[in-house]
């Protein structure tokens, strides 16, 4: 391929590129998905502004049912479940999404030397990626998180190690199916150096799985991140996090007091729907 045949192929790309996001906008599903995820972001950058109340205060009004003064009514110890869920939108949306952010970038410099430099290389790092694999995610997190302590940075890690080898196989296979392709053979009579070929020329051109996985493994990280907190590991104890307040009240639920379990669990279920809307429409963009 000459530079005149390489120029055309990455003009055509930026062209699929650009119909590709013109075609994303016109997805119901990903504008819901982007008002629901806007909606929380702003309650986690806003929510001490947003809250009615004092999301630690005790109001001395224990387990108040939904009404116009307590919209989501008060907890075990009196303190108000809408300011709650509010506070609680920070830790799920500072964590999952940095922690996706982190995985996709790990993954995606491993999958770029499996599938470039394949042979040794891609044996080894295969091997390490399948043992990974196998792990259950959230029983591995759990047993991390008793050994290293939890707190934000540590969940962070924890999380983004676990995620790092499902998105290197998702990478490994795109780069494998651009390895040999005409644009990528004529940077290497051009005697381009593999860190220029791996990623100004390959990855720019895998960058459609890449951020389909992105939008996935920060769903799948929303979920994690409530799970460990549910399980008291995820922040600290009384926190508004969403999993620590499911937590605390769920035992409740059989006293017919269900809202201070109800609202959170809606919170990650809104949360998680919404990405995944995110996902589904990037995806079947791209499939198309």
């Amino acid at each position: 391929m000459n530079p005149v045949e390489t120029q055309t192929f990455r003009t055509e790309r930026q062209n699929a590129r650009r119909e590709n996001w013109h075609l994303l906008r016109r997805k119901a599903g990903f504008i819901i998905g982007v008002f629901i995820v806007a909606i929380w972001t702003v309650c986690a950058i806003f929510g001490s502004r947003l809250a009615p109340r004092d999301p630690a205060r005790d109001l001395d009004v224990k387990n108040l049912s939904p009404r116009r003064s307590h919209w989501f009514g008060t907890d075990i110890i009196g303190r108000d479940v809408l300011s709650r869920v509010i506070a609680g939108a920070r830790n799920v949306l500072l964590i999952a999404p940095v922690a996706a952010m982190l995985s996709i970038i790990a993954g995606a410099i491993l999958g770029l030397m499996m599938g470039y430099f394949r042979g040794v290389v891609d044996m080894i790092l295969s091997r390490i990626v399948e043992t990974f694999l196998a792990l259950p995610v959230v029983l591995v997190g759990l047993l991390a998180l008793v050994i290293f302590g939890s707190s934000r940075v540590v969940v962070i890690g924890v999380v983004a190690t676990l995620f790092t080898p499902i998105v290197t196989r998702t990478v490994r296979s795109a780069v494998l199916a651009e390895a040999d392709l005409d644009y990528v053979t004529s940077a290497r009579l051009r005697g381009e150096s593999s860190l220029f070929i791996m990623f100004r020329e390959i990855l720019p051109n895998v960058s459609a799985p890449i951020v389909v996985e992105f939008t996935v493994r920060v769903g799948y990280a929303i979920f994690t991140v409530a799970s460990l907190s549910f399980l008291g590991v995820g922040v600290a104890t009384g926190s508004p996090d969403w999993g620590s307040s499911i937590a605390d009240h769920y035992r409740l639920m059989n006293d017919n007091i269900w809202w201070s379990t109800l609202f959170p669990a809606l919170a990650i279920t809104s949360l998680v729907i919404a990405v995944n809307l995110i996902a589904d429409s990037i995806q079947a963009v791209y499939d198309r």
